[in-house]
């Protein structure tokens, strides 16, 4: 076959491959873990693509509703249509993805969605159930299901909420969007906590101990617990790419003998002995 030929045909299976990517609700966006993977892990599966570093809404239920619910880290790859969206706790982990056209893919590998052509009525077809929702600000009408929600624009001239999904039969599908399953990889085990970031070959696990606040309001005013769970024993924690930041004994709290600090590479570049305190 010629060269040139055997090129092309690698850079289109390369290009269909991108642009049909299979979801699992609640867990997976192709090789992005919801809960798990991080803004470095997109940059580094999709390094092909031109990406925006952006800032997008903190909407519970759609994708636009202003600046109420605060905002967060967000990555656009406009040719594919998708936006990854992470949570408010770290700015770093996804825990959302929004699908915009002109996003094609599969849905739990039965399910195909191409924006710009599904509609109301081809969503219904393979989610009989699904339940047609909207929002104070009629924005949209939301066709939900567990981990997936399907955004329509709604126009002024829709009839009041509760419709008929058959009322907007033939409208487009404008976004989607697949969210986190509650709870899911939430890091704790018997033994301790797995540390933030941790690569998935990662065994160690942070410890916690409860220390006493200290201070005669807490001891004879306060209506909360007295103690607090602080770092205690042998702690790893890591940088959002998943590579060794730092390593170190803690006691009670508070950082006890050496400790090795790494750069964004696993290269080790400063240890440091921190003293202990005087009432250890």
């Amino acid at each position: 076959m010629n060269l040139k030929i055997t090129i092309l045909l690698i850079f289109i299976s390369l290009t269909c491959f991108s642009q049909n990517k299979t979801i699992v609700p609640g867990k997976f966006f192709n090789v992005i873990e919801l809960g798990y993977s991080t803004r470095p892990d997109v940059l580094k599966n999709y390094q092909a693509e031109i990406i925006k570093d952006t800032l997008t809404s903190d909407c519970p239920h759609t994708d636009r509703c202003g600046d109420y619910y605060g905002s967060l880290n967000s990555l656009y790859i406009e040719r594919l249509g998708i936006l990854f969206q992470t949570n408010h706790e770290t700015q770093e982990i996804v825990h959302k993805v929004h699908l915009y056209k002109p996003f094609a893919g599969t849905i739990n590998d039965s399910i195909f969605i191409a924006l710009g052509k599904v509609t109301v009525e081809d969503i219904y077809k393979k989610y009989p159930k699904a339940k047609l929702t909207t929002t104070n600000a009629k924005q949209y009408w939301i066709i939900k299901t567990p981990h997936v929600s399907f955004l329509v624009n709604r126009l002024s001239t829709d009839n009041d909420y509760p419709i008929k999904p058959t009322e907007i039969n033939d409208r487009l599908i404008y976004c989607v969007i697949i969210d986190k399953k509650i709870g899911y990889n939430s890091g704790y085990t018997d033994e301790g906590k797995i540390p933030l970031y941790a690569p998935k070959t990662e065994t160690h696990r942070n410890s916690f101990v409860q220390k006493h606040k200290g201070g005669l309001h807490y001891i004879f005013w306060s209506d909360t617990s007295n103690y607090k769970a602080v770092k205690n024993g042998y702690w790893k924690e890591f940088h959002p790419n998943h590579v060794l930041k730092e390593e170190g004994n803690y006691k009670k709290g508070r950082k006890k003998g050496v400790f090795k600090y790494y750069d964004l590479n696993g290269k080790l570049i400063k240890t440091k002995k921190h003293r202990p305190f005087l009432f250890w």
